[in-house]
């Protein structure tokens, strides 16, 4: 940005200063450069409020201090642009003379006729030209007094000069300012979110633990050696929750690999009466990439409250990646709520599951759940625009 402005006041001195030079002025670098002093100045102005007076104001160090120092510097430019003026007014009017040298040569002998010829068209408003510019013939009140004016109307003209580049600065800064107050509150609101979502991650794992192990602990009193393969499986699953599981996302590949060891693990403590089905479809090639560890307390839930010791229990579990890029996870079973009693749990995981989704997939997911006419218990999570490694 700065580089920018750079060139953009080495620009603005070398167009603002042929705004300057008269009519019938000859452009030359003596006048060009005598000229370029008011935009110099003008620049100096923009760049002392951008790098000092304008970060002073926004950070609250003093309001009426910024307006003093600008007030200040004003008067100062103005009064030093007086004098500059007025030197330019000499140097003009010594270049004017010798133009008018040039084209009007002293008397020399057998050029008088010539020379009255040469001017019959003009009369004597030549000379008087000549006249007004010459100091001796000019009255000093009446060329005082022309200076005077030309310089209280050059003050007014840099005042506005010095104001405008005054505004442009501040306009700059506040933009800039504004921008990046927008930069950290996205920082801050990002780190927040990382914050929430890495406790929100370490919740989920003692909370699976610990079902895992209640679940294990049932087993041991069934079949031991059911029990043992069960803790195998389980320092399966861990290792994947304490290396695999500690990126941000995940791929759906590794993920249905995770349901798919959890629901074997399950199914060693079951008994006949609950039918366990499974439908995972997912595409490897996509390599979808997902939050690690969002569907499993679904699935932990079903097994939880669709397992009854007397009845017929059904759990449905399905994981699909349709051809758009969507996933849809959904969970069937049968409503066998639990008692007041039984505390296993405490219910966060659906809790934790619903604060992921709106972190993680704000406005792009959909979330249907509740016990259907059927009596079943339902619960769809359907994923839309999911991005891939």
């Amino acid at each position: 940005m700065k580089v920018k402005l750079i060139i953009g006041s080495f620009v603005t001195i070398l167009i603002l200063s042929t705004m300057f030079l008269g009519p019938h002025e000859s452009l030359t670098w003596r006048s060009y450069l005598m000229h370029c002093m008011m935009p110099a100045v003008a620049v100096a102005v923009f760049w002392i409020n951008y790098l000092w007076l304008m970060p002073m104001l926004q950070r609250g160090s003093g309001k009426y201090r910024v307006y003093l120092y600008n007030a200040l510097i004003i008067v100062i430019s103005c009064t030093f642009l007086t004098f500059w003026h007025e030197k330019e007014f000499e140097v003009r009017k010594s270049s004017h003379r010798e133009q008018m040298v040039e084209r009007h040569p002293p008397f020399r002998p057998g050029r008088f006729e010539e020379d009255r010829r040469d001017h019959k068209d003009f009369g004597d408003v030549g000379d008087r030209k000549d006249r007004e510019w010459h100091p001796r013939e000019m009255g000093g009140r009446n060329r005082h007094g022309l200076i005077n004016n030309i310089n209280v109307l050059a003050s007014l003209r840099d005042s506005l000069n010095f104001l405008f580049a005054i505004f442009v600065a501040y306009s700059i800064r506040s933009r800039q300012h504004i921008v990046s107050l927008k930069q950290k509150r996205q920082e801050a609101e990002t780190a927040q979110r990382d914050a929430e979502l890495r406790s929100l991650r370490n919740q989920i794992s003692p909370h699976f633990l610990l079902n895992t192990l209640n679940n294990i602990y049932a087993l041991t009193n069934i079949d031991t050696e059911r029990a043992r393969d069960a803790i195998m499986q389980l320092s399966k699953m861990l290792r994947h929750m304490l290396y695999d599981n500690q990126s941000e996302m995940v791929t759906l590949q590794s993920e249905v690999e995770f349901i798919r060891a959890y629901v074997d693990l399950m199914r060693l403590r079951l008994a006949q009466n609950v039918k366990v089905e499974t439908l995972f479809r997912v595409n490897a090639d996509k390599h979808t990439i997902v939050a690690p560890l969002l569907f499993i307390s679904l699935v932990e839930n079903a097994f939880k409250h669709g397992v009854s010791a007397t009845e017929n229990c059904v759990i449905k579990i399905q994981l699909v990646e349709n051809e758009d890029g969507s996933i849809i996870c959904g969970i069937t079973n049968s409503n066998n709520p639990k008692t007041s009693r039984d505390c296993s749990g405490h219910g966060v995981g659906l809790q934790l599951v619903q604060k992921r989704l709106d972190i993680m997939y704000p406005d792009r997911y959909s979330w249907i759940k509740g016990v259907g006419a059927d009596g079943m218990y339902h619960s769809v999570i359907h994923l839309k625009e999911i991005p891939k490694t």
